[in-house]
């Protein structure tokens, strides 16, 4: 999964982008505390690893 499918996933879900710079893209959801911060370039693929945490840590499936 590239990091703009990932974006896309968390929109779908409700999280919006906070912040934009250079190197790393915040996001924030309305009802949940946490915040994620994503990085890299658009067609990046993400780690399996880090995806997983990811899901994990925003509490969404992989199939979602």
């Amino acid at each position: 999964m590239t990091v703009d499918e990932v974006i896309k996933l968390l929109e779908s879900d409700g999280w919006r982008q906070t912040n934009n710079d250079e190197s790393c893209r915040q996001y924030k959801h309305d009802s949940k505390t946490k915040i994620v911060t994503l990085s890299g370039q658009l067609d990046t693929l993400m780690p399996k690893a880090v995806l997983r945490s990811l899901l994990r840590h925003v509490q969404l499936n992989e199939g979602t």
